[in-house]
Formats: C-alpha cells, structure tokens, sequence
C-alpha cells in the first residue's frame, strides 16, 4: 500500500506537468496557422498516464506477488480513464456550473469526478472478469487508488487553470492600460505642439505662459495671436470636460481661432463668430469659456471680450482690475451677442489670463486658492521676469494644494506693458 501511494504522489506531479504543455504560449499572429492545444494536451496526457499505468502495475504486481500482466492491462486502462476524468472535471464541468452557487459547484463537481473514476475503472475491470473476480481485493485497491489520484489531479488541474486565467486577465489588462498609455502619449505630444513655443516678441509687450494638464491631455488652450496690421493679440480658452474629447475640441476651436483672428478684429465679433460655429459643429454638451483680447502698442489699449471665462487680471500698482465685459461660454447657444470691452493700460501694468486650474486649485482642507490670492503674488512680483512669476505661481499652487492631486489643468498667460 506504502508503494501505491507513492506512486499517487508521482502521478499528481505528472500530471501537472503535462497540463503545463497546454498553457497558451502568445497570442497568435493574424493571417498564421492555428495549432490546436487541447489534442496536443489529450496526446501529452495519454501517453504520461500510460506511464502511470505501468508504474501502478509493477508496483501492485511486485507488493502482492500478482501475475503482471493482467494487473499491467487494468492499471493502463485504468489510468487513461482516470486522466480523462481528471481533465472532464478540472477543465470541461467547471465553465458549465460556473453560475451555480459555490458550495453547490463544488459537491457537482466532485460527484462527476467520482462517477467518471470509479464506474469507468469498474468498466475497465469488466473487460477482465475472471481475473476481477479471482483478485477481487486488488481490483479493489486499484479503483480506491484512481478515485483518490482522480480527486488529486483534478485539484491540481483546476488551480493550475485558475492561476493560469488569472496571470492571462493581468496580462491582457497590463497590454490594454500600456496600449493606452502610448495613445496619450501620442496625444499629449500632439497636444504640445499645438501649443505655442517661446513666446513671440511684440511692440509694446512682454509675453510668457505655460499650460500644464491635470492628466495626459487636457482641454485648456491659450495661444499668442497677430492681426495683418501687426497688432498683437492674446486668447486663452477652457474646454468643458478632461482628456481626450476635450482635447479634440480644443484642436478644433484653435483652428476657428487662427483662421478667423485675420479677418475679425473686433474680439465681441470673433467671439460671436466661434459660438455660432461651436454650436453648428458640437452638441450642446461641449463648450467652452474663452477670453479674446486685442492690443494697439501705439494707444496702449487692450480691447477684449470675455465668454464666460474668468476675468483677466491687471495688476496695476495697488489696484486690481477685472477684465469682465463678453457674454456667456461659447458653444450653447446659437446666435447670443457678445461685448467687447476696452482698457488703457499703463506703462508696468501686468495683464494675467488664467483658467480655473489656477484660482480654484484646493487646499487640503478644500479653501480655494482664489483670484484674490493670485493678485497679491502678482503684484509682489510684478517687476520680476515673466518667467520667474509664473515658476511662483505654480510653486505657490503646489505649497497651497500640498498631497492633494490637482484637479484641473493650470493655464497662466502673463503681459506686461512695456
């Protein structure tokens, strides 16, 4: 009995062993052929089972003092009919009791694994009657041992498939989620070279920005802009939404801009002509907030107008004002009118564009950083460069935010009068 029992331990390994050749290797490439796994598993099977087999008989033959042969017959037989009883119950039962309940599927699975070892080894007996009936203790022994060796290796079987469907569903998410991410890094390059580079030199003005998304791709844009007489202009923009429908949004509305920034030199005028086209092109689920601006170095005067976006800022000593004449975000109704506002500014004075990233970044205890705080760190650093006050604001962001996540993109265009 010592004998048979090591051999059951022989025969779960290699019986594991041989369900290993049947693990899908990759993915096959399209247009090639196809191999089938499950015949090259059955054949791998079949012939380690024989092995088994004669192994089982030898070791019953040489412990009882039993002709070999008869024994060699059922053992083989028998052991093909337990492999395939393991392999029924550890890979064809489970997918069809998969919507039972747990304690239900189980006590299924292991009568099937029962029936299939312990009638098919009495089947295999009966082609042998006599010598069943004349050693009837060994027939025995041989159909208690493959109902135990069945139970062992559909066990084994079954966790090495769940392990095997697990380690294949984290395979296929982790190509999913790196597909993914090469997309938006595709995306976010594209989206930076739709943004402009250095800032441009202007008569009259200092220029800088930057535009840093929440994520990969966000839908905030700002762009520095030329009139055919060279008048300087300016336009930030905050699409409705994150990623990358409101990255393509903000593609589009760049594009409506540029084209229309020549021809349209009223900001009032421009900004009616994009909410009409805005609306003919998007549903009324996208939108945008967007703040136009023209600037005549020969007056100094800035004419704007503002489509429900946050009010520009000028920074002017110790006054704040508010660039707040427009209308309502572009895109959600057709035809709507929209002001056009106009400022003098003054030699020094600091003209700050912004999107809510900046003004309503949280604190950890949820306080916004707010525009009030913006024109202060403006105004103390007024005189510094451009470059230099935008690194202060985004640091003060990330000091004011702390461990909290930013939750929109941060857009922050600066001019100063020169």
């Amino acid at each position: 009995m010592a004998a048979a029992w090591s051999i059951n331990g022989v025969v779960t390994s290699v019986a594991v062993a041989t369900a290993a050749l049947d693990a899908p290797r990759e993915a096959p490439r399209p247009g090639a052929g196809t191999a089938a796994p499950g015949g090259h598993f059955l054949l791998c099977w079949t012939a380690a089972w024989l092995g088994v087999g004669i192994a089982i008989a030898a070791g019953i033959s040489f412990a009882v003092g039993v002709d070999f042969f008869p024994i060699l017959r059922l053992s083989v037989l028998s052991a093909v009919v337990v492999g395939f009883s393991a392999y029924t119950s550890a890979r064809v039962v489970p997918p069809l009791l998969a919507g039972l309940h747990g304690t239900l599927r189980l006590t299924l699975d292991s009568l099937i694994l029962l029936a299939g070892a312990v009638f098919g080894s009495a089947a295999v007996f009966l082609t042998d009657p006599f010598f069943a009936l004349a050693q009837f203790r060994i027939v025995l022994l041989v159909l208690a041992l493959n109902a135990v060796v069945a139970a062992g290796v559909a066990v084994a079987l079954g966790t090495y498939d769940r392990m095997r469907r697990q380690i294949e569903a984290s395979y296929r998410v982790l190509r999913e989620r790196e597909a993914l991410e090469r997309e938006m890094n595709v995306a976010r390059e594209v989206q930076r070279e739709l943004l402009p580079g250095a800032a441009p030199r202007c008569e009259g003005l200092e220029l800088a920005g930057v535009c840093r998304p929440a994520i990969a791709v966000g839908g905030d844009h700002y762009d520095y802009l030329q009139h055919a007489d060279g008048r300087p202009g300016l336009v930030i923009a905050d699409i409705s939404g994150k990623g990358v429908p409101a990255a393509l949004l903000m593609a589009s509305l760049q594009a409506s801009v540029r084209s229309l920034f020549s021809t349209v030199t009223d900001p009032g005028q421009l900004q009616k002509r994009l909410n009409d086209a805005l609306c003919r092109s998007s549903s009324a689920a996208r939108y945008a907030t967007a703040f136009v601006a023209n600037f005549d170095p020969a007056t100094r005067r800035l004419t704007y107008s503002n489509a429900g976006h946050l009010p520009a800022l000028v920074i002017r000593g110790d006054q704040t004002l508010r660039c707040e004449k427009g209308g309502v975000p572009i895109g959600l109704f057709e035809g709507m009118p929209y002001e056009t506002g106009a400022l003098t500014l003054e030699p020094g004075d600091l003209v700050a564009l912004f999107t809510d990233g900046v003004t309503e970044a949280p604190a950890p205890g949820g306080e916004e950083f707010g525009a009030d705080r913006l024109a202060d760190l403006l105004r103390s650093r007024r005189d510094r460069p451009l470059d230099e006050v935008i690194e202060a604001v985004h640091d003060a962001l990330l000091d004011w935010s702390g461990p909290v996540a930013p939750h929109d993109d941060v857009t922050l265009v600066l001019a100063r009068v020169q």
